[in-house]
């Protein structure tokens, strides 16, 4: 009954988010009671940075083929992780492939590579990635891809970002494309986050 009516909150607040994006400026979003991620996410992105213990991370979704969205939020991701390490915020980010059909280990080792060294990647197929996503509330859509269209369908993701501190909640929901120069200000004005 707990875990459910956590879901339904952080339903809520995802709601709320792309309500409150659509009719305001772009804005990150930050949570007065952050929302606890389960045992098994926070496992899977802990272990996307096996190297690293207790740091705040960086989480957003997409796919490799993707020519602006992804590539921008990316570099976005990167700009924030420099921002957080010149306010001394041991901070990392990961990519979560959204379209495991064509993103391979190879393919999404080499395209987060060229995002900097703090940038990894998960890569989950069929039910585990359709779990992965709904802990975030990440909605994804494709079109065009079918028996006959395996290789050239588009795919269409939410651009949300999400901050998630060293304990494992979500702390910072944001626009990963339009709001990053936005939380890199909270790295500097909202310290007592940090």
């Amino acid at each position: 009954m707990i875990l459910f009516h956590k879901y339904n909150v952080f339903a809520m607040v995802v709601a709320m988010y792309f309500f409150m994006q659509t009719s305001l400026a772009a804005a990150p979003l930050v949570l007065p009671r952050p929302v606890p991620l389960q045992a098994e996410t926070i496992a899977h992105l802990k272990h996307a940075h096996a190297n690293e213990d207790s740091q705040w991370q960086l989480v957003v979704f997409g796919f490799t083929r993707c020519k602006d969205v992804c590539p921008t939020s990316l570099g976005n991701l990167y700009m924030l992780i420099q921002a957080a390490s010149a306010e001394n915020i041991p901070m990392n980010g990961t990519f979560v492939s959204i379209d495991p059909d064509r993103d391979s280990v190879d393919a999404l080792s080499s395209y987060t590579q060229r995002f900097g060294s703090d940038i990894s990647y998960l890569r989950f197929e069929g039910e585990e990635l359709a779990q992965f996503k709904d802990n975030f509330g990440v909605e994804v859509a494709f079109y065009t891809k079918n028996a006959g269209n395996m290789e050239n369908y588009q795919v269409d993701h939410s651009t949300t970002a999400f901050l998630i501190d060293p304990e494992g909640r979500i702390k910072v929901m944001f626009d990963a494309v339009k709001d990053a120069a936005s939380v890199a200000e909270l790295f500097k004005g909202k310290r007592e986050l940090f």
